[in-house]
């Protein structure tokens, strides 16, 4: 059986997305303009166009994938935008840029050279040689999908994302970051709250700040007894079925630490609680590249008026299903180059207003 998803988080269904005003895109040059001109309530965009790119639908053995396992394979071993951050701990504590300048500096390169129909990029990551040197990784996806978990937490729910800031040991906190249990309700209807920490979260001002966030990362909780460890309840389960292998040429690891939306949520809710009390640490260290306005409109899109032809669904005859994860990240990715950082990707509150209050609503 499988699990449904709460009210606000289900998308139009592919009947129902068929039933708007539809249009055929043969092509992907001026894609994400066409998506965005798209009227929310009465049109539909069929994509009869790949987004996975080729080399992801060839097998081990030459034979060629379903479009499930092409994304898939894509989302583990696509392009990625790789932030120019401080290596050592020297330099993040010599450093002055925050995060969003790094940001801002690595999609513009990235994106500056390549054509709209040309961009792959699924996520961007940061690495550090100090701390426990694995990689972030941050999916284009799961930015805009963790402002709508944070949304949902903030209007539907009674206590909202429940936060825990205070620590005992301040000097440390300063120097290391705080431990942050967090309780972040689900997507799933009658499933359990996720209760664990973030850790390395920059709360106290000082120079270790950048060092602090860039070894940020959810740590499950676990108990004193072997019985009280919450794992299923602590993290989602894409995440703990998210195993990976690099290619054999690679020298990064398989292993990487992957953020979801609901550390994406959770964190906002850190950022919201600390504002509270007049401190901007959190927001100025923010790691996630939080979506503007616009940005919510564009993917709400993605998720309610976008269908595309896959050859390997209904028996090899083809059929019409909604963005795979993969494909909203691509597509992100090119809204960066279309609308640039600041449009998209970038969170201006005096701009965009506060982020619960975004418009997630469907008109069915």
């Amino acid at each position: 059986m499988i699990d449904e998803k709460k009210t606000f988080f289900k998308p139009r269904t592919e009947a129902q997305i068929q039933k708007l005003h539809t249009s055929n895109a043969y092509s992907q040059r001026n894609l994400i303009e066409r998506i965005d001109s798209l009227n929310p309530n009465d049109d539909a965009l069929i994509l009869r166009t790949r987004i996975t790119p080729g080399r992801f639908f060839k097998g081990k053995k030459g034979e060629k994938l379903a479009g499930k396992q092409a994304s898939l394979k894509a989302y583990h071993h696509g392009d990625i935008i790789s932030l120019n951050v401080p290596t050592t701990l020297k330099q993040c504590l010599e450093e002055s840029r925050i995060p969003l300048k790094f940001r801002q500096e690595a999609f513009e390169k990235a994106l500056a050279e390549l054509k709209e129909e040309e961009i792959n990029y699924i996520g961007y990551t940061t690495r550090v040689n100090f701390g426990d040197r694995q990689v972030r990784f941050f999916p284009f996806v799961w930015m805009p999908e963790g402002v709508k978990f944070f949304g949902y937490a903030e209007t539907q729910t009674e206590k909202g994302i429940e936060i825990n800031t205070k620590y005992q040991n301040a000097e440390r906190a300063k120097r290391e970051g705080v431990s942050v249990p967090v309780v972040v309700p689900s997507r799933t209807q009658k499933q359990d709250k996720y209760r664990y920490r973030l850790i390395h979260v920059p709360i106290l001002r000082g120079i270790e700040n950048l060092a602090t966030v860039l070894n940020l990362k959810p740590a499950v909780e676990v108990g004193q007894d072997e019985e009280d460890y919450t794992e299923p309840r602590s993290r989602p389960a894409h995440d703990r079925w998210n195993f990976r292998y690099t290619w054999k040429d690679e020298s990064e690891g398989s292993n990487r630490i992957t953020f979801y939306p609901h550390d994406v949520a959770a964190y906002i809710g850190i950022i919201k609680k600390e504002l509270e009390n007049h401190n901007m640490t959190p927001l100025e260290m923010n790691p996630f590249a939080l979506t503007s306005r616009h940005g919510a409109e564009l993917y709400k899109k993605l998720c309610n008026n976008i269908l595309i032809y896959d050859p390997s669904l209904s028996g090899g005859k083809g059929g019409l299903r909604h963005l795979h994860i993969d494909e909203k990240c691509i597509l992100w990715a090119r809204a960066i180059k279309v609308f640039r950082h600041d449009d998209i990707a970038y969170w201006d509150p005096g701009r965009d207003g506060k982020l619960k209050d975004y418009d997630w609503t469907l008109k069915k």
